[in-house]
């Protein structure tokens, strides 16, 4: 059993936070709307599934963890500006043949854009390793930053979290970030 509520006082509208948590998820299914298509001399009807899953408010604002960030586009990108620096890197070679006006130096210069972009393709690898270095820290804060959040109290009277040893009411996002501290993700 808990404390009551803090603000209140009343006991009756208060919930353990991961039943609050699991509560405001609701998963649906179902049948979407006929739709008509004209094919050759006649139509053809399709039916379509729907099927997804409906967060509260409140549910939201107590998720335990942060969003993921996909970084898949991070690679994509390194991997384009790679290949265009390889057809950068070509223009010096083809210009052994037939030197520009300067000579080596121009060689160097012709040279240049494939080392800007060979840069940069290095930047987007280097971010793509410190994502993924974040994502492993806040893996391994998971199990921390769960044992404080089962440990707290929603009021949903007053819209607070509160914990049992505690005596003082604290806000959805107040709580979520003594979470993300515990688990270590909050920088």
């Amino acid at each position: 059993m808990t404390e009551p509520c803090p603000s209140c006082g009343l006991l009756d509208q208060v919930q353990h936070v991961p039943a609050v948590y699991q509560g405001g998820h609701s998963f649906f299914r179902g049948q979407g709307p006929l739709v008509t298509v004209p094919a050759g001399d006649g139509f053809v009807t399709t039916n379509t599934q729907v099927n997804g899953v409906s967060v509260t408010a409140v549910a939201r604002s107590l998720d335990p963890f942060p969003p993921p960030r996909r970084s898949g586009g991070l690679l994509a990108a390194a991997i384009v500006l790679a290949l265009a620096g390889s057809c950068f890197l070509l223009l010096p070679f083809s210009a052994i043949g037939d030197p520009p006006p300067g000579g080596a130096v121009g060689i160097v210069v012709v040279s240049l854009p494939a080392v800007c972009v060979y840069v940069a393709a290095g930047v987007l690898v280097w971010l793509y390793a410190r994502r993924l270095r974040a994502h492993r820290r806040q893996r391994r804060g998971v199990p921390a930053a769960q044992q404080v959040w089962e440990k707290g109290w929603f009021c949903h009277r007053c819209g607070g979290v509160y914990f049992a040893d505690a005596g003082r009411l604290l806000t959805p996002a107040h709580f979520r970030q003594l979470v993300a501290r515990a688990g270590g993700y909050d920088r």
